[in-house]
């Protein structure tokens, strides 16, 4: 069967950039969007990260042959219950949700046709620095040189996964395959505790006396350190796993103290040391980061092949349509 709609339920920075990057390749698929934010959609339709827009979300994945799903936490679960009696049987489901155990379960309670398949994109050095979470930030290349992530479902036919394999590198991304739980295990200390520290951050500044004349000048620094107040889904991330949340809060206090007692004793030379040696590990993590070492599966060069990628049958190329 051939691929024709792609269905995106969801739009931000890394559904958008999705639909740009296919709209930018040389497939020719049509990019059915809907969200709940009537400005999203429209801002969505405008840039072109999508071909059309509904507001009905399960009318959207009744069309789609890949369903491209970017729901908050929330949401999930009612978002499987109410999208599930119309997924098609060869319909692949593509959840970006921040945590991917509970996906897995929605997955295999609601879904009785159709093939989950969870994806979380790593992104490459150079697309770090920037913060923002929103649709205004999605780039046709935001991929590049990027990972994906990949949990399948047991229940996943072999071709699904290949699917979701193959439309990562079609977008710059290569693949790698991790568990589901050992995923959301890492997610606490990766996402979730820079989230709680930024919000203490803020909250330290804004409850101290004067804070409207220092937000006035608060800079970059500032911006960067409580940026990640704004990661999606922060609360669920944080009371997921409470366990883990704790561990973490308890590891980054107990840093914290260590960093007052350099500054209480005066070991200016020792806080220079460890700070220049921190600075040159995070130096070093983003240049193994920009190498992109870390493929699994050897890249398929897709030159020559007018990208015609066996996604349940071949997703037509702009080229194919011609001929």
């Amino acid at each position: 069967m051939k691929t024709e709609n792609v269905t995106i339920i969801g739009l931000d920075r890394i559904s958008g950039s999705i639909g740009l990057g296919i709209q930018n390749s040389e497939l020719e698929l049509t990019i059915i969007g809907s969200d709940q934010d009537r400005d999203v959609s429209a801002q969505a339709k405008e840039m072109g990260a999508v071909t059309k827009m509904t507001n009905n979300p399960v009318s959207a994945a009744a069309e789609a042959d890949i369903l491209i799903l970017n729901v908050p936490s929330a949401e999930h679960e009612r978002m499987f219950e109410a999208i599930a009696p119309v997924i098609r049987d060869h319909t692949l489901i593509i959840d970006l949700s921040r945590l991917k155990g509970p996906g897995q379960e929605f997955a295999s309670e609601y879904l009785v046709q159709g093939h989950y398949v969870g994806v979380i994109p790593v992104l490459a050095a150079k697309k770090l620095t920037d913060g923002r979470f929103g649709i205004e930030a999605a780039q046709a290349d935001l991929f590049k040189q990027s990972v994906f992530c990949i949990m399948p479902s047991p229940k996943a036919d072999p071709q699904a996964v290949e699917t979701s394999i193959n439309l990562g590198r079609i977008l710059g991304a290569s693949p790698f395959f991790i568990d589901s739980m050992e995923y959301d295990g890492l997610v606490q200390g990766l996402e979730t505790a820079p989230g709680l520290l930024a919000a203490a951050m803020f909250r330290a500044v804004k409850n101290s006396s004067g804070w409207r004349d220092m937000l006035k000048f608060a800079g970059l620094q500032f911006s960067l350190s409580t940026g990640s107040l704004e990661t999606p889904d922060l609360v669920d991330l944080a009371f997921h796993d409470k366990s883990a949340t704790l561990h973490w809060m308890d590891e980054v206090i107990n840093e914290l103290r260590e960093v007052r007692r350099w500054i209480a004793d005066g070991d200016k030379e020792r806080a220079t040391l460890l700070l220049d040696e921190l600075a040159y590990e995070r130096e070093k993590w983003l240049l193994e980061r920009q190498r992109n070492d870390w493929n699994e599966i050897e890249s398929t060069d897709f030159s020559g092949l007018s990208i015609r990628s066996q996604l349940f049958g071949f997703i037509p190329s702009k080229k194919d349509k011609k001929k």
